[in-house]
């Protein structure tokens, strides 16, 4: 017997028993978008530290500019914790 599409009794929240079809491949393309969407966020605040860096860089200079950008995540840090 295989268990692909076995049906199993489900409990809801409210109390209810319910069967639900077991399918292992229902929810991927959601998975893959959500998979999608944390990746280009990532890769945009990436992007967003760089042009960062290099604007302060600019400014200060490289060791001044790394200086200031611990600095500034440290304070994050303790504001967020």
């Amino acid at each position: 017997m295989s268990r692909h599409n076995v049906r199993v009794k489900a409990r809801s929240p409210h109390g209810f028993t319910k069967n639900v079809v077991k399918n292992k491949f229902a929810n991927k393309p959601e998975k893959l978008h959500m998979f999608t969407k944390i990746v280009m966020e990532k890769q945009a605040l990436r992007e967003r530290y760089i042009k960062l860096m290099n604007d302060a860089e600019r400014a200060v200079g490289r060791k001044e500019a790394i200086y200031l950008l611990r600095d500034a995540e440290i304070i994050r840090q303790k504001i967020n914790s």
